[in-house]
């Protein structure tokens, strides 16, 4: 009941996500071969834990959890 909007995590994936992921991959090239694309998980595991839920408090839900998603189409 004490939930606020400043609990919720709210992102846009292009604004938010994507620069996220762009900065933890390393691309390659050879020729012959073509483009080869590396991910480092374990940065992006973090910085999306650093941005998203560190800064948030933690809310205990008991047995009940509902997750609203909203999409502005």
């Amino acid at each position: 009941m004490a939930v606020t909007h400043a609990h919720l995590i709210s992102y846009d994936p292009e604004r938010d996500i994507l620069p996220l992921v762009l900065a933890n991959c390393q691309y390659t090239f050879e020729m012959g071969k073509g483009t080869k694309i590396e991910y480092d998980f374990l940065g992006l595991e973090r910085q999306l834990m650093d941005r998203f839920l560190f800064s948030k408090s933690r809310i205990d839900v008991g047995n009940v959890l509902e997750v609203c998603v909203m999409y502005n189409l």
